[in-house]
């Protein structure tokens, strides 16, 4: 009996030696960083904010803005409510963080709500404004698939623009520590799901 217990001991340690390998910091870390990309900063005549983010990402857009990384902030803008669209709260909040308002160029487009949709509404935008070269600003997380979607959308629209990609510090869903926090361990998986769909054309 008490070497059947003793047994059970061992084996319950044994499993949580092997969980605490598996499961170590370092490991989660890797599994955030993954999803993230970042290009070496250049000047650039836009600066192109995805919407979504609590604010982070018009706060890294104004300071790359203000450090004169682009002469104007471009963003699209989604309804939230009737007469409510992402891009006027955007436009509000970059002002309020000291971007003048004829530096900031937006539309509320017809198009599907996803980056995909949102996407080709920026290159649009863009385009019509006769711009060759941007910085994509999202949050840290998001960056490696939006890199992509972006990518394929210059490709399918046939445009000559070049562009390259910061990533927004997100405190909801922190590159470190994201599985500390609820709203880290959900944006993490579900930008995992949304990358597989991707990469099957769902």
């Amino acid at each position: 009996m008490r070497k059947n217990f003793l047994l059970r001991i061992f084996l319950v340690l044994v499993v949580i030696s092997i969980m605490g390998v598996i499961f170590s910091e370092p490991l989660l870390n890797s599994v955030s960083r993954v999803l993230v990309y970042e290009d070496p900063l250049e000047k650039a005549e836009a600066i192109v904010v995805l919407a979504g983010g609590k604010g982070n990402r018009i706060e890294a857009a104004a300071r790359l803005y203000q450090k004169g990384f682009g002469e104007k902030l471009f963003f699209s803008g989604f309804r939230l409510y009737p007469e409510t669209y992402t891009s006027e709260l955007m436009k509000k909040y970059a002002i309020k963080l000291g971007v003048p308002e004829d530096k900031i160029i937006s539309s509320i487009p017809d198009v599907e709500v996803s980056t995909r949709g949102e996407s080709i509404a920026n290159l649009k935008l863009l385009h019509k404004n006769h711009i060759k070269n941007f910085i994509l600003v999202t949050s840290a997380f998001h960056t490696r698939r939006a890199k992509l979607i972006y990518k394929n959308s210059i490709s399918l629209l046939g445009y000559d623009v070049n562009f390259l990609v910061y990533p927004a510090p997100d405190p909801f869903v922190p590159i470190e520590g994201w599985w500390k926090l609820r709203t880290g361990q959900k944006g993490i998986f579900f930008e995992y799901v949304k990358s597989i769909a991707y990469y099957f054309n769902l």
